[in-house]
């Protein structure tokens, strides 16, 4: 994991570096870690390399979340960890989603960082995973947590990206369904039809809708069982949220 300390005081610097580096030599020899002193700085190095950040919200010209947000432009999937001298300035982070976790200064120990390093590694390691296949002679590689939805249609299937990106191969329905329903994300609501639950913006009676405005219709037999299934899930998201 790649970690970014972005902190012009250098006494909350040299604190946090000290807890990373506990971190490291406790669970993860591979982290590896830098610091600088202002925004300005870090957006002029390599930041799309960076998995997590630990930015303060109050810095010279440009404070943390204006960084934050020029820095999810060009990776979206960078984790945000904001410093505050106050409860209170997170809410503005809040309000324009760029907040993986926060720290409040008086608050900053090490079992703290230990507890947000294990919660990133967790989310890190949830949206790596991809979906294999072969399509003819071509090898595909597609990220889960990219992946909205799947359907079969006339001996194709249709994969819809999160950027509303439709993929098309000649592969079975069933040759990817018996690969991800091993991941309890994916929810099959109809025949030929496979939904990343991550995407579900609505649950009604008889469809789903998802992230891109398209819905799908729930099959009515196993409708119950199916319902059960996307609550359960969502229930278990909202539990590893809390933790």
């Amino acid at each position: 994991m790649y970690i970014a300390l972005v902190e012009d005081r250098d006494s909350d610097a040299e604190t946090l570096s000290a807890f990373l580096t506990q971190y490291k030599n406790s669970h993860s020899p591979e982290l590896r870690f830098i610091r600088y002193d202002s925004g300005e700085a870090f957006l002029a190095s390599a930041f799309e390399k960076f998995h997590l950040v630990f930015m303060d919200i109050y810095m010279g010209k440009m404070d943390g979340i204006e960084t934050a947000l020029q820095i999810l432009e060009k990776n979206a999937d960078c984790l945000i960890v904001f410093l505050t001298a106050s409860r209170e300035d997170i809410w503005r982070a809040v309000k324009v989603h760029v907040c993986f976790d926060y720290i409040e200064k008086k608050c900053l120990t090490y079992e703290k960082v230990e507890e947000v390093l294990n919660a990133a590694w967790k989310r890190l390691r949830f949206h790596a995973k991809v979906l294999e296949f072969y399509s003819g002679k071509q090898k595909i590689r597609l990220p889960l947590s990219k992946i909205q939805y799947l359907v079969s249609h006339d001996k194709h299937t249709f994969i819809m990206l999160e950027n509303k990106h439709e993929l098309r191969y000649r592969v079975t329905f069933s040759s990817l369904h018996s690969i991800l329903q091993k991941e309890n994300r994916f929810l099959l609501c109809n025949r030929g039809i496979l939904l990343n639950m991550d995407f579900i913006t609505k649950a009604g009676r008889e469809t789903f809708v998802m992230a891109d405005g398209k819905s799908f219709p729930i099959h009515k037999r196993n409708r119950m069982d199916i319902m059960k299934k996307f609550h359960d899930y969502q229930f278990e998201k909202l539990n590893e949220q809390e933790v």
